[in-house]
């Protein structure tokens, strides 16, 4: 049994061409929650919020192939890839269904299980879902063009500039470790958006019949898509997170973040 309530640790699971970097706290008797980050980050953005979800759920956060430090993908790389991945290295390791929650690129990725292995994913909670506009699909990948090395180190103030745009009052450290992660993963980080828009999400979200809670930020540059991500979903509701809360609301308002997940999957796994 493992029982590190409160505390987290981390591990290894294997997938198909390699490993799986992952994160877990709390008992591994107890409900598991899947937790799967954005893009360009690792499961280091859920290190606030595990713990306050450890003493009523088995709490895993994964690195996305590509990212942190699990391995890369064998080819293509696409949403189904990485929730391919990420299904045969979670289910082949605890072998039973998991609530799945995801933020930005892990909500795409949490529809892309939902609808792909439906017995895996019991309920679903979406952060800034990805069901993009047609400008949208066109701006996302430019966000994230890949920034070459330059000799005088120009390509840090760059990347900088860049992550410290999406919330320029984050925490420093916050913005230090996301470009660490930003320029680790390479070409995964424009590749991932591609693949982003590249996913017929508004199809598997109409076919998706499991329980499913809806939400973002008032800040977030996605908080558009939660009513009609609610109107596609069989099973859908929508919530609501602070008006100031933007991108790294999972690092700067844990608890709040926290409370709607906790409410949502208790009623789940009580109702069953």
């Amino acid at each position: 049994m493992i029982d590190n309530a409160g505390s987290v640790r981390r591990g290894y699971l294997d997938f198909e061409v390699g490993q799986l970097h992952y994160r877990y706290s709390g008992s591994e008797q107890s409900p598991l929650l899947l937790m799967l980050h954005q893009t360009p980050s690792s499961s280091a953005m859920y290190m606030r919020l595990m713990p306050l979800l450890s003493e009523e759920f088995f709490v895993v956060a994964v690195d996305t192939p590509g990212f942190g430090s699990s391995d890369a993908l064998a080819g293509e790389i696409t949403i189904a890839g990485f929730s391919e991945a990420i299904y045969q290295a979670v289910s082949g390791h605890f072998d039973r269904p998991a609530l799945v929650f995801g933020h930005h690129t892990g909500a795409a990725i949490a529809v892309q299980l939902a609808f792909d292995h439906p017995e895996f994913v019991r309920a679903l909670a979406l952060s800034g879902p990805t069901l993009l506009t047609e400008a949208q699909k066109q701006a996302l990948p430019l966000a994230a063009k890949t920034i070459p090395c330059e000799p005088d180190g120009a390509h840090w103030h760059v990347m900088w500039q860049r992550l410290r745009a999406k919330d320029p009052e984050a925490d420093l450290a916050l913005s230090v470790r996301e470009e660490l992660l930003a320029f680790s993963c390479g070409d995964y980080y424009e590749a991932s958006y591609r693949a982003v828009t590249e996913q017929n999400v508004a199809h598997q979200l109409s076919v998706i019949d499991c329980p499913a809670l809806v939400f973002a930020g008032g800040r977030d540059q996605l908080r558009s898509a939660v009513a009609p991500t609610v109107r596609l979903l069989q099973r859908g509701m929508a919530t609501a997170l602070p008006n100031d809360a933007g991108t790294y609301v999972c690092e700067q308002q844990p608890d709040a973040v926290a409370a709607l997940l906790r409410r949502f999957f208790i009623d789940v796994v009580e109702a069953r």
